[in-house]
């Protein structure tokens, strides 16, 4: 079935009665997951506004974000029609100065979010910077649809982005092929250093070695597999669910076994490599402004906005997890919230895991 029908199916079918989707859970791993995602947003709390919101909300940073910021604003008109949302997408590795001298204002990152940048805020002068974890995103790795590679394992993903040859000079032997890609040069497609997939690549994936200079780079993630789809030679690693490509997904490789990239997996956190998405908001202040961002923070966090995670192709946290960065948006805490990489298990799972369950 098609990506995009099956995720309208899909979609169509969280709005069948439990029994239905039960009835067909049963024999069917899709529509299992479609059960599993009702039940997870069926646990997570609706959207109650506080009170309504008339400011102006600017939000701005990961373009990997975009749509689903986009969703947001949409959703939160509907409970505050007479606020507005200005959104704008540059990169998340661009946004801590442009946070840091209008702090009125609401950051998008697609990384964890690290003690240093906290103090990295504060030391441009944010009084509270917060950091909140609103969606998970599924990383994958592509290669042309004729490439011979179904699964690969952390060293040959290791060997192929972060050798120690120059740019351009691996070759696809690194990664255990032959024949005809045995001596053809690896064509690396990625993200600029501004973006925080490349950001989150280096850090977690690639435990801060060094990566080859990319060979293309793409302004997007949907660009990024796209190149893939058209060189016979490429890889990439970008958004799982970037959509609207003829790339070929591969498989991660850990001790022998195959842990496969399907929605079962990615929902039951047996696939590793998964990344949270950001908000950086400063709690610092009681302006009007401030409160609308809380309440927009709020909104992404609240059933409604977990929702608007999956139809624009992310996953949403467990309602612990939530729960957890709500109360992070607690206006009356004397001292800021731990940062997020290093507060919450959730998180944990998502990058030290990646590291462990990829790496053998």
């Amino acid at each position: 079935m098609n990506q995009n029908l099956r995720h309208f199916v899909a979609f169509a079918l969280l709005a069948l009665p439990v029994t239905s989707s039960v009835t067909l859970a049963q024999g069917n791993p899709e529509e299992a997951s479609v059960e599993e995602i009702r039940s997870i947003l069926d646990s997570i709390r609706p959207y109650l506004p506080a009170g309504e919101v008339k400011t102006e909300i600017d939000i701005f940073g990961s373009t990997s974000m975009d749509t689903l910021a986009h969703g947001w604003a949409a959703g939160f008109n509907n409970f505050h029609p007479n606020s507005k949302v200005v959104i704008s997408a540059e990169g998340s590795e661009r946004v801590f100065d442009r946070i840091a001298k209008n702090p009125a204002s609401i950051a998008m990152l697609s990384r964890p979010v690290t003690e240093a940048d906290i103090e990295l805020l504060k030391q441009k002068g944010m009084k509270q910077p917060v950091a909140v974890m609103v969606a998970r995103e599924a990383i994958g790795i592509f290669v042309h649809r004729d490439n011979p590679l179904d699964s690969i394992d952390y060293s040959s993903l290791q060997g192929l982005f972060c050798s120690n040859d120059q740019a351009g000079q691996t070759t696809w032997a690194a990664a255990g092929l032959s024949g005809k890609y045995e001596n053809k040069p690896v064509v690396t497609v990625g993200r600029g250093k501004d973006s925080g997939t490349h950001t989150y690549l280096q850090d977690y994936l690639f435990r801060g070695q060094t990566m080859n200079d990319s060979s293309e780079q793409a302004d997007s993630n949907y660009q990024v597999v796209s190149k893939v789809a058209a060189d016979p030679f490429a890889i990439a690693i970008s958004g799982l669910r970037c959509g609207g490509h003829e790339a070929k997904l591969l498989n991660l490789k850990s001790n022998g076994s195959v842990i496969p990239t399907d929605d079962r997996s990615l929902l039951l956190g047996k696939y590793p490599l998964m990344r949270p998405l950001c908000l950086v908001i400063d709690m610092g202040a009681t302006s009007e402004v401030v409160r609308g961002n809380r309440e927009f923070v709020l909104y992404a966090l609240s059933q409604a906005g977990q929702t608007q995670a999956i139809l624009a192709g992310f996953f949403p946290f467990d309602p612990p997890t939530l729960l957890g960065q709500v109360e992070r948006l607690n206006f009356d805490r004397k001292e800021s919230p731990a940062p997020v990489d290093s507060a919450n298990p959730a998180l944990k799972s998502t990058a030290r895991d990646t590291q462990e369950k990829v790496s053998r």
